[in-house]
């Protein structure tokens, strides 16, 4: 595995390839099995949700998106984990359906670290996508960060960045002196 640079949104070159749509990858693809380890790698070194294959300069409808685990603490103080971490690497992924409303949170990106802006999101997504072994896959109605973090990277993949879905440029600002309020994607 190896770590891969993250193309910045504030570098015009970097911003010329985040913004390009993204070819279909063409199955079978043995070299994918790597690229997807070293972008769980370096998704996972920055502290990320999510990655898609542009922000590493891959112009590929491909991602990663690894959602942590639920976590609860009980009254006596000791932790249970509720729900397990999810992993999930989507070759060629498409939206089939969303819900027509919208719920408005701070989402960072890994391409501009440290800067969270308010983004309007479908509240759930079906998504159909391939995966690792060729079979064709759906998630239905995602909810919570994982509706937004598929929403992410697949506009990610189709050239779109989250600085452009912030209705209220006011709202972007940079954390990263405090805690960040949320994972970046």
């Amino acid at each position: 595995m190896a770590l891969r640079r993250i193309l910045r949104i504030d570098n015009p070159d970097d911003k010329k390839i985040l913004t390009t749509r993204c070819h279909p990858v063409r199955m079978p693809n043995p070299s994918l099995k790597q690229l997807v380890a070293d972008m769980f790698e370096t998704m996972h070194a920055a502290n990320g949700v999510g990655l898609a294959a542009p922000q590493i300069g891959i112009t590929q409808r491909l991602a990663v998106i690894s959602i942590p685990p639920v976590v609860e603490e009980r009254p006596d103080g000791t932790k249970v984990e509720v729900a397990p971490e999810q992993n999930f690497v989507l070759i060629n992924p498409e939206i089939i359906k969303a819900s027509n409303q919208e719920e408005v949170a701070l989402e960072g990106c890994l391409s501009l670290p440290g800067w969270y802006g308010e983004v309007p999101r479908a509240t759930w997504v079906t998504v159909e996508y391939t995966d690792l072994n060729g079979r064709r896959q759906r998630i239905r109605r995602a909810t919570g960060l994982l509706a937004r973090a598929l929403q992410h990277e697949i506009d990610h993949l189709d050239g779109i960045l989250f600085t452009e879905r912030i209705r209220d440029l006011s709202t972007l600002k940079d954390y990263s002196e405090e805690m960040a309020p949320a994972a970046a994607e």
